[in-house]
């Protein structure tokens, strides 16, 4: 086989970085771990504080009493003191990707009672990463059956 045409010099050519960085992100995609929503909050101290609820609700313009669930399985345990607070984040992976969503903090006192945080905040779920891990594989599939494509065509 002679090279008399530039697609022919050798590994590096167009197609095979586009099959190069579709590899590099697909592994990417496997690796890093992305939650669809995250939430964290601090406090300045926590006096007689167990822990916290997180609350979600699927309305995002406004959200009735009955609108509202419990998302953590456990309470988030109290991590402050009366002193001094301390910083959390809470992940939410069972959502539908791209609807908005409205998440409350409820603070529980060692003796039962509860305070809800005055703050609301209102999040678009992104993509859980279960579906980033199909993405990532689908990608190296793709680079992968495109360098076989390739291979075929030079011999």
């Amino acid at each position: 086989m002679s090279i008399d045409h530039p697609k022919q010099l050798g590994f590096f050519n167009r197609r095979a970085i586009l099959v190069l960085i579709l590899c590099v992100v697909g592994c990417v995609l496997l690796i890093v771990d992305v939650p669809a929503v995250v939430l964290s909050w601090d406090t300045a101290s926590e006096v007689g504080t167990a822990g916290f609820n997180v609350y979600r609700s699927p309305s995002w313009d406004s959200a009735a009493p009955e609108d509202w669930t419990k998302v953590n399985d456990e309470l988030i345990p109290s991590a402050g003191d009366e002193m001094v607070g301390a910083d959390y984040r809470f992940e939410d992976d069972d959502l539908t990707p791209g609807r908005k969503y409205r998440y409350r903090i409820e603070e529980v006192a060692w003796d039962g009672g509860a305070t809800w945080y005055p703050d609301e905040v209102v999040v678009r779920a992104g993509f859980p990463s279960r579906w980033t891990k199909l993405e990532g594989v689908g990608l190296i599939l793709l680079g992968l059956v495109m360098l076989w494509h390739r291979r075929g065509q030079l011999e």
